[in-house]
C-alpha cells in the first residue's frame, strides 16, 4: 500500500551516468558494481542505506547510485537526492517485481489528481541472495501540477 511521505535532502557520493532507456536493466547492475569498487577501496565496513535516483529524458534514463556520505572522497561523485513530497511502497521480493510497484505507484499519484514529478528513487533496505528476502522502499516525487 502506498504512502504519501515527505523526504528531506540527503548528500549522497557514487556513481553518476545517463544510459539508453532501453538498456537500463542490463547497464544498472554495472553501476552498483562500480559503487561496491568505490565502497571497498574507500576501506568502508559498512556505509549505506545504497540508493538509486532515476530521471527519464526522452530515451536516456539519468542514474544516480550512492551511499550517504558527509564529505567529498576519491571514487565517489557527489550529488544530492533533493528534499520531495513523494509516493512510497515497500516492495519485499525479488527486484523483477519492481514495474508492478512503479505501475501502482503512477496509478496512485493520478487517483490522488498529482503529477509525477522529476525524480524516482529506490532506498535499499535489505539486498539478499535469496530474492525473497529482498526490501526496496520505491519512491516517486510528486508535484501539484495536473
Amino acid at each position: 500500500m502506498a504512502e504519501l511521505v515527505s523526504l528531506d535532502a540527503v548528500t549522497l557520493g557514487g556513481v553518476v551516468e545517463t544510459v539508453p532507456f532501453a538498456d537500463r536493466l542490463r547497464l544498472i547492475p554495472d553501476l552498483f558494481g562500480r559503487l561496491d569498487a568505490a565502497i571497498g577501496q574507500a576501506g568502508f565496513f559498512y556505509v549505506g542505506p545504497q540508493t538509486a535516483l532515476y530521471r527519464i529524458e526522452g530515451d536516456l534514463m539519468e542514474v544516480r547510485v550512492g551511499v550517504p556520505l558527509d564529505a567529498p572522497l576519491p571514487g565517489f561523485e557527489m550529488f544530492e537526492a533533493p528534499t520531495a513530497e513523494a509516493l512510497m511502497q515497500r516492495h519485499r521480493g525479488g527486484f523483477d517485481g519492481l514495474a508492478q510497484v512503479y505501475q501502482d505507484l503512477n496509478a496512485e499519484i493520478a487517483n490522488l489528481g498529482r503529477t509525477r514529478g522529476t525524480w524516482a528513487r529506490e532506498i535499499y533496505r535489505q539486498v539478499a541472495r535469496i530474492a525473497a528476502l529482498n526490501v526496496v522502499d520505491v519512491y516517486i516525487d510528486m508535484t501539484n501540477e495536473t
